[in-house]
């Protein structure tokens, strides 16, 4: 029940159902502006031409009217389309003759109120249609504005992620590289050791240098003996 209600008022609160009691008044309107231009016409054409003028002029007025209506956002002033709605008014009592005050005052005032009414539908409408139609362009561009920023969002999620595999593939580079410089370090110092002097911790280029200056060196106590086989680096 509350679902079918929603949709009722949307369908009642939609620019849809707006434009569509806007042409239903125009629409009455164009039958009746044919009939009071046809009363006049009648006086100075043949039947036949007041006929044909008389529906073209009344559908021309009214689809000025609407056009007006639909496009009252170009206009500087709100003025037109209360020009209009009195205009459509008056059609309206002159057609069904509320100037003759010779009717009784309910008849009078009957005619009058059919007046009144079309004249502040007509207006009515034309507001609304107008503020109904920036509303619908304002709920667009915000869906435009939000479809854009989805779409950066999901373009900054997508760098973001590749952003991290590369930052996480680095940080796996980096534990490897250190860990070969850990190795190339024992290596380095496993390599150093062989060719250092364990008396004067003198580095030499070889390991015949180290084992030629090791018996001659000034920190040796057995200097000038000959090494043994277990102390000479082989």
């Amino acid at each position: 029940m509350n679902k079918f209600v929603t949709q009722t008022a949307d369908v009642i609160a939609s620019l849809g159902t707006v434009i569509f009691v806007l042409l239903m008044t125009i629409i009455a309107m164009i039958f009746v502006g044919h009939g009071l231009y046809y009363q006049v016409f009648i006086r100075c054409m043949l039947p036949w031409q007041a006929e044909i003028a008389s529906w073209v002029l009344s559908f021309g007025v009214e689809t000025t009217v609407l056009v007006i209506t639909c496009n009252v956002k170009y206009f500087g002033s709100r003025k037109l389309p209360l020009f209009f709605a009195i205009c459509s008014g008056f059609i309206v009592l002159f057609f069904i003759n509320a100037f003759d005050f010779s009717q009784s005052q309910l008849d009078l005032a009957i005619r009058w109120f059919m007046g009144l009414l079309v004249s502040g539908v007509n207006f009515v409408y034309s507001e609304l249609f107008v503020k109904k139609f920036n509303d619908m362009q304002f709920t667009t561009n915000l869906l435009g504005e939000l479809e854009l920023i989805k779409h950066q969002s999901s373009e900054s999620n997508q760098q973001l992620i590749s952003t991290n595999a590369e930052l996480t593939k680095a940080k796996a580079d980096i534990d490897r590289l250190v860990d070969y410089i850990a190795e190339l370090e024992t290596f380095k110092k496993k390599e150093m050791d062989k060719v250092t002097c364990k008396f004067c911790k003198t580095i030499f280029p070889t390991i015949f240098h180290l084992n030629s200056h090791m018996r001659n060196c000034d920190v040796n106590p057995r200097k000038g003996e000959k090494l043994s086989v277990f102390e000479a680096v082989v």
